[in-house]
C-alpha cells in the first residue's frame, strides 16, 4: 500500500527515533490518530505485526494490500 502519506510515515520514523519507538512499541493507534491518514491507510497501518522499522515497512508494502 505504498501512498505518499504512508512514506511519509516511514520516512518519520526514519528521521525521528521518538516518533519510531513510539509507532513500533505500543502506541501506534494514538500515532495514526495524529496522522492525516486515509481509512484504509490506518486500518493498514494497525495491522501490521512488527518490531522493527524493516519489518514494518515491508509489510506496508506487500501486494495485494488495498490501495487507498
Amino acid at each position: 500500500m505504498p501512498t505518499r502519506r504512508i512514506d511519509e510515515l516511514i520516512w518519520m520514523a526514519l528521521t525521528d527515533s521518538a516518533f519510531r519507538d513510539r509507532l513500533l512499541n505500543g502506541h501506534r493507534r494514538e500515532v495514526v490518530a495524529t496522522l492525516n491518514l486515509t481509512e484504509a491507510e490506518q486500518q493498514a497501518v494497525l495491522a501490521v505485526r512488527a518490531d522493527t522499522l524493516e519489518a514494518f515497512a515491508g509489510a506496508l508494502c506487500q501486494p495485494g494490500l488495498a490501495e487507498a
